[in-house]
């Protein structure tokens, strides 16, 4: 059950998710919001992977993550960023800054970077699999775990915070390390444990709706007090680079408010795509089917509307109304009628094969 739900939605939100940043309607607040909004995608890519693991064993398991998630990463920084700089380039038009060393060529990740940080995570989470299998570990690890106390959960949230707002004293939100998002490294890594922890003691099965409830308001009470201090004491129209890190009171409390958010998200979104949207129809087993390709090739897609949109005189709410649902259209009719059809041609090919 929670494999296919997982499955349903870690597929169609990522891309709907890039394609909405990526029109950076309001560049503004897109250093804030661009990486943050990925927090969620960590968890579920924490649950899908571990009965795959636990059915198919180390090598049949990794040799599965390399081809989906590895193959995907090595084309687009090789073949498919170098195009869509090159033809733009060619037009005149520099929307990224240019890499200038053949480190930066090799980690211009794009979105890409999201599957990049979940292959090191699911490293990480092999290498723990391989150091449980000691008895003197094993019999360290607890047999059940209840989902802790609010006031616990809470605690830990703000303690990773504090941790963020150290982290980025060196590293702020507007600064990546070789390509990826490391100002939020803890916060993604909190999400990918929370969900293997999530799936290992069933918590999304004795989740309740008491929880929802209760960090759905202490999510909404957040951002409305952080708001509240944010147009009281720094001003919505002044720089919130105050924001991005460094030893200031700014970043400490939106490293606080980030943390609290994405730990009352587990408990929100996912207990609601597993109570509600746990089926799939025709039409998103259809669009599940198509939505890693979809992902895969939006940024070439998404580019080139944007550029024929790019003069029109109109409002961003209203570009955004008519290049998002034309760019995801888009990215549907190439998957479902090229990408797919030419993988089922070769996996008809392969079974002739072996006939």
């Amino acid at each position: 059950m929670v494999g296919q739900v997982g499955g349903t939605m870690l597929r169609q939100l990522p891309l709907i998710l890039s394609v909405l940043y990526s029109l950076q309607l309001y560049p503004q607040l897109e250093v804030f919001f661009k990486p943050h909004s990925w927090d969620y995608f960590f968890s579920w890519g924490a649950i899908l992977p571990q009965k795959n693991y636990d059915r198919k064993g180390v090598s049949s398991f990794w040799k599965e993550r390399l081809l989906r998630l590895g193959i995907p990463i090595l084309l687009y920084v090789v073949i498919i960023n170098p195009i869509m700089i090159h033809s733009l380039s060619a037009l005149g038009i520099y929307p990224w800054p240019l890499p200038n060393s053949l480190l930066g060529f090799l980690t211009f990740w794009g979105p890409m970077w999201f599957l990049t940080v979940l292959i090191l995570f699911t490293a990480s989470y092999t290498l723990w699999r391989q150091i449980t299998k000691f008895d003197s570990v094993q019999r360290r690890i607890p047999k059940e775990f209840s989902i802790p106390k609010y006031v616990y959960l809470l605690l830990f949230a703000i303690r990773l915070g504090f941790g963020t707002f150290l982290l980025r004293l060196v590293s702020p939100i507007d600064q990546n390390l070789l390509g990826l998002p490391f100002s939020f490294i803890i916060l993604y890594l909190m999400m990918f444990s929370v969900g293997i922890i999530a799936v290992r003691y069933k918590w999304i099965e004795k989740m309740t709706k008491n929880h929802v409830k209760v960090w759905a308001i202490i999510i909404a009470a957040t951002f409305i007090l952080f708001f509240l201090y944010a147009a009281l004491f720094v001003g919505l129209d002044s720089d919130l680079s105050v924001f991005l890190g460094g030893p200031n009171w700014h970043a400490l409390l939106f490293a606080l408010v980030e943390s609290v958010i994405c730990m009352g998200m587990i408990f929100v979104l996912i207990k609601i795509f597993y109570s509600k949207f746990n089926k799939q129809g025709k039409i998103l087993r259809n669009l599940s089917s198509s939505a890693f390709p979809m992902y895969l090739i939006h940024p070439i897609v998404l580019v080139f509307i944007s550029l024929g949109f790019a003069s029109i005189p109109l409002l961003p709410v209203l570009k955004l109304a008519i290049v998002f649902p034309l760019t995801v259209i888009i990215c549907y009719l190439l998957s479902h009628f090229v990408l797919e059809k030419i993988n089922l041609k070769k996996k008809h090919k392969l079974q002739t094969k072996t006939q």
